[in-house]
């Protein structure tokens, strides 16, 4: 009796049942006959049993390789391969879902053979399994077996534990269905209905029936496939979740991989409609993690990078709200027959019943009366002072919501009264309670508050939290109800009510209240405070949804597990089953995606405010007049020269400029004409930074001349193949571009120098773009406009032209969308997906906004575009450092976040491996990273970096499978016998490992420290902690600034560590730092926008002087336009932002548009250059100096703010006496004594007002 012996690799799992009991089923009926050994691709990342497997593979009579997702799923794939061709073993290599070329040419079996292999095991199940086993005896060993052909099983179908298999929908409402209750589509891949692999499809079913609510589950094939006889996700939405094209559901979860309607890499739409958006209702993704549930329990991380690609990442492409857990794989035996342990995906019980109560509430929106809807709306409020309700960068929160608030009383939503205006709706608030403590007594504020939370209500809530949580809030705040926000034992509810709308402020989040925390709590718990108040919105206020407003609140970096969120992570904890609705910039796409996989959040994503050139004043504008009368003279009457130098350079004086240049009078007049160049060029990169123009209204489309400059801004760089219009019409005057730029400060043609003809190409397009304009952006009357303006047409213009008149026009005034899909999301409907990034990169295409934007597939980071943007990102560093220096920098520290990660596709992660002398591989098909492979010494022509990265918590979170990246090419370069001048990793590693060992430390554990080089937060926290300790005045000196960046990022993440405690380690590294960088991607922000700019980079510099008793060289890198990267040092780059944006009234004025929040920026950039300066020591006597004149003591400034937002001035004014009182200002007593009278003035009026 012959016998064959297969070897047999799953990556699934789900062909193995089925094939054991065909197994079982041949050997009753034929006897021996078969041999299979099978193993999963997990199974294969242990040694052993790597090794056991090859031993049998490489003597088999055939081996199949049944690979979901192709080659790249089986990381082990070439060396297998590479195997069985040696040893001469027949190779089927397949998708189990669809025939792919590369694989076909790979394996080595027949194609006749190859492609009936893959019909029996893609048609699936028993009988095919049994006689895929009979034709391989007949294909390789000549038997004559009764062989049948591949048997097509029902691909499509609704199951139900009680009913089994049913074919129509119609069918099945005969035997399961109630009218008046809300429905739920559960759909499921076949292929767990073939394997009857089920349990968890089951406990939803039974969960959502209990909950009184009708269930559709349907299994499915998710690709159409005509050969196989599949019908695909688009049919069965038509067949089974809507009827006479009106959906029967009223949400459906999803518990399908990958993406269903679009191809991640290149972001090519699959339909002309997607079927969600016809189908238009909420799809909330159930996670299936392939962690077992202890595995997921025990982990911070919570999912696997797999996991996070398949099950999040790449559904988001769909529109897909991203929820929890619902099953972990479990192992239940090991199967004697074939070796292989049998899993199956056993529900999460808790989690099962989340899920289900969060779709049903979702669900529930399309049921109710919007007058009988019930809406919390949440202003972010960091730090809770009063001067900062409505915390959202780039928007103008306090209007956004006016708007918001005007369009649900428009669609019939139960408010009493729509405020005046945004601004009266923000004193109202202040009126009552806010977080501001400072203002009002406990009395007061029990006094004012919408309502009080009893203890004992407070007590049964807080006795609902699992245990373990209970002990750590009692642990930091006390026994409930605490203290904070409490008065006589009752919890104060800040915010107010309008009918059904109550609109509050996010609790604080703890550290500025309970400063010590700072110094060793990077996870400290939420205040009992922050518990009742998401607790009273829905169980009190009883909300049928929330919306947070803008970029961006604590509740999304809440302590608890970076995805995959259990019923311990304090963003579980607050925002419970509440459907939850957040306007958010399209700029952000790591934070916001933050924001949907910890809050479970449809995203509204809003437009950017309208960028344009910041331009020269005051000084500045009078020193480019006396530049042009000095190239006059020069020509027509040298005789003046001598005299308009001594008044050029008193002019400069007078304006710091001799600053910016680092330069004196006698470096300057020793080659006068040098100095002139270099500060005409220096004017015409100020001039030509693109600056903010205000802030953003939510729903409102930038129109008239802010609308031209908007364009004008969108395509100055190339967008995909539509060329640049800058460059084109430079290109049309006979110019080179990037000659232009390198000699902005030089004369090019007797009169002109290249910065003034970039300043002339600019205005021209403005003058394009307002005739364009007034023609109605009417693409027939391209060429008259260009005739009119330019004198001549030119087809690269043209094209830009009928690009903004065809796309980009449209598709900003489709900023509109904000609004109605808000209210889309509000009635239960499905909110589109879209891409996200910085608009003004190159990115225009991402428009329009108003949906719930994507980021990117973390498996293909780096991208091969962002590989070039990285190494020239590396080279100006190394060029930089080598200029000043005369060597390379040994020792690098970069600070990586994830949001430009996903904007740029992975320009950072380049950059850190080029300096270390490593490329990725791509896989050429999917464009995803496969591994790493190194730079030849000879190619590289310099030595290999050692680089300290500071990773942020959400690179952490989204992009695991980079951490593994970085750190494998760590190990690979420090595993290189090269000369120690050329690569100063492996020269570093190896003394340390010989310090270890000489103290006694293990060989392999002093190596696995040695290499330690990605730090970061400790699991489950975020942030480096120094912004804290600014904004609550906890410190004293940079030591203790240090001491907290290094509690704070003293983790070590890796292959194999996930967040270990090492920070002397972690001090170690900082110490040894010859410089430190971060990179921005845009102008759309810059390092003065936020306090974790300098909490992170400038906390990094902070601990290096403390460390090593000097500051390090520090850099930014600008790789705004990705072909033209600039390095700068800290300082040129906070100088360049204050002579761009900070002080230049162009910036103000546009601000003050926005009353009480553009006032409340102003305040923040404050606190942020004065925390630039704590950490970094940027800033100069002149530039305080600059600060207090035009934002504290400037007579029209203080009327203004006083009128729209007099905590603004008081905290501006608050701020630079701090700066003098900490001798980080030398002012002089006049200046001391004028802010003193300006904030004690400002402090008794709000006194005066709160009383």
């Amino acid at each position: 009796m012959k016998k064959i012996k297969i070897a047999y690799i799953s990556t699934t799992g789900l062909d193995v049942f089925p094939l054991i009991t065909a197994l079982e089923e041949l050997e009753t009926e034929k006897g021996d006959v078969a041999e299979v050994i099978l193993r999963s691709k997990d199974d294969l990342a242990d040694p052993k049993t790597m090794d056991d497997f090859m031993s049998f593979a490489v003597g088999s009579d055939l081996a199949i390789l049944s690979l979901h997702g192709g080659k790249a799923i089986l990381g082990s794939f070439d060396e297998i391969a590479g195997r069985l061709r040696d040893a001469n073993v027949p190779m089927y290599a397949q998708d189990t879902s669809k025939l792919d070329p590369e694989l076909m040419s790979i394996s080595t079996v027949g194609r006749d053979v190859h492609t009936s292999i893959f019909r029996y095991l893609a048609y699936g199940g028993k009988d095919n399994s049994k006689n895929l086993l009979l034709y391989c005896l007949n294909q390789f060993l000549g038997t004559s077996y009764e062989v049948g052909e591949p048997k097509r099983p029902p691909w499509e179908g609704i199951y139900h534990p009680d009913f089994g298999y049913i074919a129509t929908l119609d069918e099945y409402f005969r035997k399961n269905y109630k009218e008046g209750r809300p429905t739920i589509g559960l759909w499921f891949y076949s292929g767990f209905w073939q394997a009857d692999n089920l349990r968890f499809v089951d406990s939803l079913i039974r969960e959502i029936e209990r909950r009184d609510a009708n269930v559709i589950p349907v299994f499915l094939y998710s690709l159409k496939d005509v050969e196989l006889g599949t019908k695909g996700a688009e049919w069965v939405i038509d067949n089974y979740f809507m009827k006479d094209g009106q959906p029967v559901i009223d949400a459906l979860i999803s518990t399908l991989m990958f993406s269903l309607t679009m191809k991640p890499r290149d972001e090519e739409k699959l339909f002309d409609k997607p079927f969600f958006e016809r189908l238009g209702v909420p799809v909330i993704k159930a996670i299936l993690t392939y962690n077992t549930e202890e595995e997921w329990r025990e982990s911070f991380q919570g999912l696997n990078p797999m996991d996070v690609s398949m099950s999040i990442a790449m559904p988001e492409f769909d529109g897909m709200l991203i929820a929890v857990p619902v099953a972990a794989k479990k192992m239940t035996e090991t199967d004697t027959l074939t070796g292989a342990k049998l899993t199956r995906f056993e529900p999460i019980d808790e989690r099962v019943r989340k899920i289900v109560s969060l779709t049903l509430n979702w669900a529930k929106l399309r049921h109710i009366s919007n007058q009988e809807k019930r809406v919390a709306i949440i202003f972010h409020n960091y730090p809770p002072r009063n001067d900062r309700i409505g915390t959202a960068f780039g928007l103008d929160s306090p209007v956004s919501v006016y708007n918001i608030l005007r369009d649900l009383e428009g669609e019939g939503y139960g408010l009493e009264s729509l405020p005046e205006s945004g601004q009266v709706l923000i004193e109202s608030m202040i009126s009552r309670v806010t977080n501001d403590r400072r203002w009002s007594s406990p009395e007061m504020m029990a006094e004012k508050a919408i309502d009080l939370v009893p203890a004992e209500q407070y007590r049964k809530w807080f006795e609902e939290l699992p245990g373990a949580i209970q002990e750590k809030m009692v642990m930091s705040w006390g026994e409930p109800p605490g203290e904070l926000f409490v008065h006589q034992g009752e919890l104060i509810i800040p915010g107010i009510s309008n009918g059904n709308i109550f609109i509050g402020l996010q609790p604080p989040r703890g550290f500025l209240e309970n400063p010590e925390a700072i110094y060793h709590s990077p996870d400290l718990p939420i205040p009992h405070h922050y518990y009742a108040y998401y607790r009273w919105i829905r169980d009190v206020f009883r909300a049928d949804l929330v919306m947070h407003i803008g970029k961006h609140g604590s509740l999304e970096w809440l302590p608890g597990k970076s995805v995959g969120l259990s019923e311990s992570c304090f963003p579980d904890i607050a925002i419970s089953d509440l459907p939850n609705i957040y306007p958010y910039i399209i700029n952000n796409p790591g934070e916001g995606t933050q924001a949907k996989r910890r809050s479970y959040c449809c995203i509204i994503d809003h437009l950017i405010p309208v960028m344009h050139n910041a331009d020269i004043y005051d000084e500045m504008a009078q020193i480019e007049v006396m530049l042009h009368d000095y190239t006059h003279a020069a020509s027509e009457d040298p005789a003046k020269l001598p005299t308009q130098r001594k008044m050029i350079w008193e002019k400069v004086c007078e304006a710091k400029l001799d600053h910016d240049l680092e330069t004196d009078e006698e470096t300057a007049f020793s080659d006068f004409d040098s100095f002139l160049e270099r500060l005409h060029g220096y004017l015409h990169e100020i001039a030509d930074t693109q600056i903010r123009d205000g802030l953003h209204i939510f729903g409102e489309p930038p129109e008239g001349s802010r609308l031209e400059e908007f364009l004008v801004a969108l395509t100055r760089l190339k967008n995909g193949k539509v060329p640049s219009l800058r460059e084109a019409l430079v290109h049309l005057q006979g110019f080179d571009y990037d000659h232009l730029l390198e000699c902005r400060g030089k004369l090019l043609d007797g009169e002109r120098s290249g910065g003034h003809i970039i300043e002339e190409v600019h205005e021209l397009s403005l003058k394009i773009m307002k005739r364009f304009h007034e023609a109605g952006f009417s693409v027939d009357d391209i060429p008259s406009v260009l005739l009119e303006i330019v004198g001549r047409t030119d087809p690269d213009v043209e094209a830009v032209l009928r690009y903004i008149g065809m796309t980009l026009v449209p598709n900003i005034a489709s900023t509109t969308n904000e609004l109605t899909n808000t209210l889309v999301a509000c009635r239960g409907g499905f909110v589109p997906p879209g891409p996200s990034g910085a608009p003004t990169r190159g990115m225009a295409d991402i428009l329009p906004t108003g949906r719930n934007f994507y980021s990117v597939d973390p498996l293909a980071i780096p991208s091969q575009a962002a590989w070039k943007v990285g190494i020239a990102q590396a080279e100006a560093l190394l060029d930089r450092y080598l200029k000043e220096e005369g060597k390379y920098p040994e020792n690098v520290g970069i600070i990586v976040w994830g949001t430009p990660i996903m904007r740029t596709k992975g320009d950072d992660v380049a950059e850190i491996l080029y300096l270390m002398g490593v490329r990725p591989v791509w896989e050429p098909r999917s464009g995803r990273v496969t591994g790493l492979e190194l730079i030849p010494l000879q190619d590289l022509n310099r030595p290999r970096i050692d680089v300290t990265l500071r990773i942020s918590g959400f690179f952490r979170d989204a992009f695991p499978n980079i951490v593994t990246l970085l750190d494998e090419a760590v190990e690979l370069v420090a595993s290189l016998r090269e000369p120690p001048e050329s690569n100063y990793l492996a020269r570093h590693v190896a003394e340390e490992i010989a310090e270890k060992v000489g103290q006694g430390i293990d060989f392999e554990k002093a190596k696995e420290e040695a290499c330690y080089r990605i730090f970061g937060c400790r699991p489950g926290a975020y942030g480096a902690g120094v912004c804290d300790a600014i904004d609550s005045k906890n410190w004293k000196d940079e030591h203790d600034l240090a001491e907290i960046y290094i509690t704070w990022g003293g983790y070590a993440y890796g292959k194999k560590n996930y967040g270990i405690t090492v920070p002397e380690q972690f001090r170690r590294r900082l110490g040894q730092l010859d410089l430190t960088v971060k990179n921005e991607d845009s102008r759309e922000w810059d390092m003065l926008d936020g306090d974790d700019f300098y909490s992170f980079h400038g906390g990094m510099i902070a601990a290096v002087k403390s460390i090593k008793g000097e500051l390090p060289k520090s850099y930014c890198g600008d790789s705004s336009d990705p072909e033209r990267v600039k390095i700068r040092n800290t300082v040129e780059e906070t100088k360049h932002i204050f002579r761009a944006r900070i002080l230049n009234p162009k910036w103000i004025e546009s601000m003050k548009r926005h009353g009480y929040k553009g006032a409340g920026d102003m305040s923040r950039m404050v606190d942020i250059a004065f925390g630039w300066d704590a950490t970094a020591e940027v800033l100069e006597d002149w530039m305080y100096e600059e600060l207090a004149n035009r934002y504290a003591l400037d007579e029209k400034m203080q009327e203004w703010l006083k009128d729209v937002n007099p905590h603004a001035l008081l905290n501006i004014s608050e701020r630079l006496l701090e700066a003098i009182d900490r001798n980080m200002w030398n002012a002089t007593d006049e200046m001391k004594q004028k802010l003193r009278e300006v904030y004690l003035e400002i402090e008794g009026m709000i006194e005066d007002d709160s009383a």
